[in-house]
């Protein structure tokens, strides 16, 4: 295993300073060409006068240089593995075992480099504990054994003085001299008898280093054991969530299909009924020809799936009529267009409960590609999207009205006041709605392509609009609640000046059962 390129040149260059400097003259013997190269005009013998740390440091790229260095590294790690190993057969605990070794061996000044090169995982705080442990006992050893050199130094002095004083060799002046020479021996004894007590002081505190160590050592394997429960409960929790979310997802998109297709009264008598007398509340008088057609044009485009475009002016009374015969309360939710809104916060407008909802000014302000596409989504909903102007759809492409429908109620009065609704609330039981078959060349529908054609209007969207016309009624409302007021509120079209098809049939002296209500409204 190579360890140099594991290595900082810091560390690096502390391996090079502990390597002995025999080791290395020894070496540059046996190599004395290569030391020729590095070392030019010096002989090996020369060595010990250099700093052998930094000659191995600024060769250390040098094959055989770096070669020599792996090797003391790999001879270091064997031997404190083996005394480790030692230690652990002894009945000491691997922290003490680091203990009795790491100080006497060359990572004694650098215990973060064993760890790092033998790749064993310690907690940072347990290495740096063992590292203070380590420092102390070696500065502690080494200061016991100056001291104890000192101290045989002085006392082969003391008793070579001895003897001369036995021989009476000495004279007055030499033992005077060697009088103080003891006084200052026996201060010195004094200072190695404190340094002995500040040993043993730091050997209790290695001690309480050890115990500290096995502390943490302890709690370690017992972190370890809860850890590892704590993993195996979070998994078993991943699973119950993923299991939960992924049934919350299929019952979510489940809803959302069943969501898509559009709801209907299961009696729509009874909300024509209803309907008639949440409108007859507001003022909307019974006896006017519109109140039939009005009625019935509203209990067939509320329940198709598409969103009514109706003008800010008039739609506040006509939803809450109703949406207090349908679903037993006048309040309707609605969300207002304002800068920089997002599809999100719309799509999650129209996710909410609210059979009935409205969105505010958002033709002209939004994409309405994009808006019509998210209300496909949500056909279960009677969704109204109003206008401030009536003029604005005129500057948006009429391929608009394919994705919903234009409901004008402007020539009532009654929707054009703030009148407060008092009728009771009602509830309708809905169910998902089945539509009739499209009329395919009824008499009025061929009427209405006829007018739609003197109007100016494109071919695909009037072939749309006479899908919907089975009957005379229905020609009729749509003629009063759609098409005339789109002509003359959206298109400026005068529509008795325009098409010579609707004078015929809706004239003076046409057929048509509403030709009164039209020529008053329209003409």
């Amino acid at each position: 295993m190579k360890y140099i390129p594991m290595l900082t040149e810091d560390e690096v260059r502390y391996v090079c300073s502990v390597i002995p400097t025999k080791d290395a003259i020894a070496y540059f013997r046996q190599n004395q060409k290569m030391f020729g190269k590095i070392c030019p005009g010096f002989r090996v013998s020369a060595v010990s006068k250099l700093n052998v740390g930094d000659l191995l440091f600024r060769n250390r790229n040098i094959d055989s240089i770096s070669s020599f260095i792996e090797g003391h590294i790999n001879d270091w790690i064997f031997k404190i593995q083996k005394d480790i190993d030692k230690c652990i057969e002894d009945g000491n605990s691997k922290e003490l075992a680091y203990i009795h070794t790491l100080p006497f061996c060359f990572f004694a000044g650098n215990v973060n480099l064993y760890f790092k090169l033998t790749g064993e995982e310690w907690v940072t705080e347990s290495i740096e504990l063992l590292s203070s442990a380590v420092v102390s006992i070696k500065e502690a050893m080494e200061k016991q054994k100056t001291l104890q050199e000192e101290l045989d130094v002085k006392k082969s002095d003391i008793n070579q003085l001895q003897k001369k004083i036995d021989s009476g060799k000495l004279d007055k002046k030499i033992l005077k001299e060697r009088s103080v020479e003891i006084k200052t021996l026996k201060h010195d004894n004094v200072n190695i008898a404190r340094l002995e007590a500040e040993i043993k002081a730091k050997e209790k505190t290695i001690s309480e280093l050890r115990f500290h160590v096995q502390e943490i050592d302890e709690s370690m394997q017992r972190l370890s054991i809860e850890l590892s429960k704590a993993k195996n409960d979070r998994q078993s929790l991943e699973i119950q969530i993923r299991t939960e979310l992924e049934e919350r997802q299929v019952a979510i998109a489940a809803k959302k299909e069943i969501a898509k297709k559009p709801l209907r009264p299961e009696n729509i008598d009874d909300f024509k009924d209803y309907l008639g007398y949440n409108l007859e509340n507001i003022g909307v008088p019974t006896d006017v020809e519109y109140c039939l057609i009005l009625k019935e044009h509203l209990s067939s485009i509320l329940f198709q799936g598409l969103p009514i475009v109706v003008s800010r002016n008039t739609s506040v009374p006509l939803m809450k009529c109703i949406a207090n015969a349908l679903i037993g309360t006048p309040d309707v939710k609605t969300l207002a267009f304002r800068s920089g809104i997002s599809e999100q916060t719309i799509d999650e407008f129209l996710s909410t409960d609210w059979r009935i909802l409205c969105l505010d000014n958002f033709l002209g302000n939004f994409n309405e590609t994009i808006l019509f596409s998210m209300c496909d989504k949500h056909k279960d909903k009677i969704i109204f999207i109003t206008i401030a102007y009536d003029r604005t759809l005129c500057f948006m492409p009429d391929e608009f009205l394919k994705y919903c429908h234009y409901l004008n109620v402007n020539h009532i009065e009654a929707f054009l006041s703030n009148t407060n609704l008092t009728e009771d609330p009602s509830t309708i039981e809905e169910a998902e709605a089945v539509f009739p078959n499209v009329a395919v060349n009824s008499r009025y529908s061929s009427l209405l392509r006829e007018i739609l054609g003197e109007f100016g209007i494109r071919k695909n969207l009037i072939e749309r609009k006479c899908a919907l016309i089975a009957n005379e009624q229905d020609l009729c409302r749509f003629l009063a609640f759609d098409i005339l007021p789109y002509c003359v509120d959206v298109l400026l079209i005068m529509p008795y000046n325009t098409s010579e098809r609707l004078v015929k049939y809706a004239g003076n002296n046409g057929k048509c059962p509403q030709k009164n209500l039209f020529m008053r409204w329209f003409a």
